[in-house]
């Protein structure tokens, strides 16, 4: 005879099994491809996807890789830099026009700055700060800039190469609450803290990629994606799931990898927690 609390275990248990299958419905779409031929790709912590074209374009995407918003200004050339460290203050520079431009979430402009309006600088890096501020490196000067939110000098590292001996041209400008990372290809990742002072050198492997999230620096190497806790001094190491990988960008959840024709994108470990 059937009761009613074989009735309860057997709802219970249909409920249970709706749910895995809801999980494993929601899992199954990874990996997910993107079939643009890209340049460059980035993700930001909401796992939403950026890719740079060719042609110059900006296209925004959903984690299940759904086109949202695009952009586009030829008249500025070739985007050197992508930081989408904040999703509502994405920052493009384009080098050769020492142009800055910050787009909102839905990858409208709203901010521009042209840094040729000062002839003693040659600004060749930028990325968001806190605060709604951004920092710079001035190559000409070897020195890091903190500016504000209408682009005004606030912090200033002093040049870099007299105080620590070391010469730098770098290729990777990164910064979190509290530290601000340069790459060089030759002297590794110098670490400076947040007012631009040089604190040490953390690593010196030949590598590329190079991504800050939270307390983790991510970097490739050959063919392998490693992760280096720089509080902990915890480490991991991850050979690429695709070949013949361009660029590796990781979100909080994501790690997208960009080949000659496609993008894909696949889960990642959480490492917010």
């Amino acid at each position: 005879m059937i009761t009613g609390k074989h009735l309860c275990v057997w709802f219970l248990f249909l409920a249970g099994t709706w749910a895995c299958l809801q999980a494993f419905a929601q899992a199954a779409p990874y990996p997910v491809h993107i079939d643009v031929p890209a340049v460059h790709v980035a993700a930001d912590n909401l796992d939403q996807v950026y890719l740079v074209t060719a042609k110059g374009e900006l296209l925004k995407y959903s984690p299940s890789g759904k086109l949202l918003w695009r952009y586009s200004n030829k008249s500025f050339g070739e985007i050197t830099s992508l930081d989408v460290t904040d999703p509502m203050r994405i920052t493009l520079f384009y080098s050769g026009l020492q142009q800055l431009v910050v787009l909102n979430n839905t990858l409208s402009e709203i901010a521009r700055y042209n840094f040729r309006k000062d002839i003693n600088k040659q600004v060749t890096l930028a990325a968001t700060a806190n605060n709604n501020g951004y920092w710079i490196y001035d190559q000409n000067n070897r020195e890091l800039h903190k500016l504000t939110n209408d682009f005004n000098d606030d912090q200033r590292s002093g040049n870099i190469y007299q105080q620590t001996g070391i010469n730098i041209s770098p290729d990777i400008l990164l910064a979190n609450d509290q530290y601000v990372y340069l790459h060089d290809a030759r002297q590794g990742v110098l670490l400076f803290d947040r007012f631009g002072a040089y604190i040490k050198t953390v690593l010196t492997d030949n590598l590329t990629d190079l991504q800050v999230k939270y307390d983790w620096l991510m970097y490739r190497y050959g063919n392998v994606w490693k992760s280096m806790n720089t509080q902990t001094y915890e480490s991991s190491s991850e050979k690429l799931p695709v070949k013949d990988v361009k660029q590796v960008a990781e979100g909080s959840k994501i790690r997208v990898f960009l080949t000659d024709s496609t993008v894909y994108v696949y889960p990642a470990e959480d490492k917010s927690r």
